[in-house]
């Protein structure tokens, strides 16, 4: 498959309608999930990732052995993670900021962590990202695994919050506060109209029982002040990026149930699809992270279905980790993402993933992060908004060779997409197109009855022409 392999500022500038002045730049990094128990070489490979038995195959030279920047069986070493951000330093060192949406221990048993050994590994990854950039700012955010017990994030200051806010201090300035309380903030991009709007989405999550056993509907009062904060800020003429942790709607790499797996309680991505709907004109464009992988999804006018109204980009991890959700769900190389916008307008001009052939990588014993590919090159777009990502996802529905290109993508050039047949496609255009979970089940249901009316019929067929044939 053909892949750009020019930047995207370069891209950007050939425009004879894009000026200097207007463009701006922001990494986008997560889910590093750093396992510090991670040794590479001989030795005992049950002491090599978290996985007891060791690993199943490993990347390395010796397949046996994980290598040096990681395994697909395990979670990021400090090699791999060092690598990511030194990469970011070396391809853009000087962006206007950076979004750090979580996730940042391994996927471990909460019987070998504690708040400290959380806050201690939070503190690790935060000074390295200090060490390369001492002088951008970071907007961050918690993940999932980000607390102890993990999952757990009560709706009200907690220790391990409190804890963290008083690290990230410098980062949060005047919003140091606010996160303490809730783990969300506001923050106005310097020198731009780009405000960002970080949501600590963890107390939606279905499987925090500090919320899902409460029937408050607006647990921290979130809801609330995220309708309050938009609202402001459309009034100032602002132009908003969202940001967080788990993003609403299905995961795109399930096929075990019609129903798909999702990560909100029910009653709370229902009010954020209503949030998204009401706030649209201000929203520009939505970024989370969680799945590991590389995907985006569109939100719809609540009066017109068909009328694509927001957007949001799902950034792949830096963890090449392989899930136990199910067996589809698979593993990645690791990636990074580079985003051009317009600092008056904010629209997004181009999304420059990096990543690391984690194989070769291990096999060379060095670490190098390439452009993966740019999104307006890669999907013939000459902009990207709600509308042109609705018309590429028509598209991508029916025409194979695109849908492999975003499937090679989806995992950052790991599998091969032919693994992804008609029922796999399908799901991913659900996923893409209903963030509704009813919806979602109506589309995934209808192409699974498809299918099998399909092959019904053609069993009936021949089932018939053997009994004309044998008459």
């Amino acid at each position: 498959m053909w892949r750009c392999q020019l930047a995207c500022g370069l891209l950007l500038l050939t425009s004879a309608t894009t000026s200097w002045a207007k463009l701006g730049t922001f990494w986008h990094v997560s889910d590093f999930h750093l396992d510090v128990n991670y040794t590479a070489g001989d030795g005992d490979k049950t002491k090599m990732c978290w996985k007891k038995t060791g690993p199943t195959g490993g990347s390395g030279p010796d397949p046996s052995q994980p290598g040096t920047f990681g395994d697909y069986e395990c979670d990021a070493p400090l090699a791999l993670v060092e690598s990511a951000v030194d990469a970011m330093k070396s391809l853009h060192p000087d962006p206007d900021f950076i979004l750090w949406t979580g996730d940042d221990t391994a996927h471990v048993d909460d019987k070998y962590f504690s708040t400290a050994k959380v806050v201690n590994i939070i503190t690790s990854l935060t000074n390295v990202l200090k060490a390369r950039f001492p002088k951008t700012h970071v907007l961050p955010v918690l993940g999932n695994h980000d607390y102890y017990p993990k999952n757990q994030v009560p709706p009200k200051e907690n220790e391990l919050q409190t804890q963290v806010a008083d690290l990230w201090k410098d980062w949060l300035a005047d919003e140091y506060g606010q996160f303490k309380f809730s783990g969300s903030y506001s923050r106005d991009i310097s020198n731009t109209s780009v405000s960002v709007v970080a949501l600590n989405t963890l107390i939606w999550y279905k499987s925090n029982q500090e919320t899902a056993s409460v029937s408050d509907d607006d647990p921290a009062q979130l809801f609330e002040w995220a309708d309050a904060t938009l609202s402001d800020l459309a009034k100032r003429k602002r132009k908003v990026y969202i940001m967080g942790h788990i993003p609403p709607g299905t995961f795109e790499r399930y096929q075990q149930k019609k129903e798909g797996f999702h990560w909100y309680q029910d009653r709370f991505n229902k009010k954020y699809i209503e949030l998204v709907q009401k706030h649209a004109a201000v929203i520009k464009a939505q970024f989370f992270a969680h799945h590991h992988t590389d995907s985006f999804r569109l939100f719809f006018d609540a009066a017109n279905a068909t009328r694509p109204i927001s957007y949001m980009l799902l950034v792949p991890g830096v963890t090449p980790w392989r899930s136990s959700l199910s067996e589809e769900t698979g593993a990645n190389n690791p990636g990074i993402r580079l985003v051009t916008y317009d600092t008056d307008t904010g629209l997004v001009k181009e999304v420059s993933t990096y990543y690391l052939d984690l194989t070769q990588a291990n096999s060379n014993e060095k670490a190098i992060w390439k452009l993966e590919y740019n999104f307006t090159t890669e999907y013939h777009l000459k902009a990207i908004n709600p509308t042109t990502l609705y018309n590429l996802t028509k598209t991508m529905k029916t025409n194979r060779a695109l849908f492999d290109r975003y499937y090679t993508a989806n995992t950052v050039s790991l599998e091969d997409p032919e693994v992804c047949q008609a029922q796999c496609q399908q799901l991913h255009w659900c996923a893409i197109t209903e963030v509704d979970y009813e919806r979602f089940y109506q589309c995934n249901a209808a192409s699974s009855m498809s299918s099998w009316a399909a092959g019904t019929l053609a069993a009936v067929g021949a089932l018939v022409l053997r009994h004309r044939q044998a008459g």
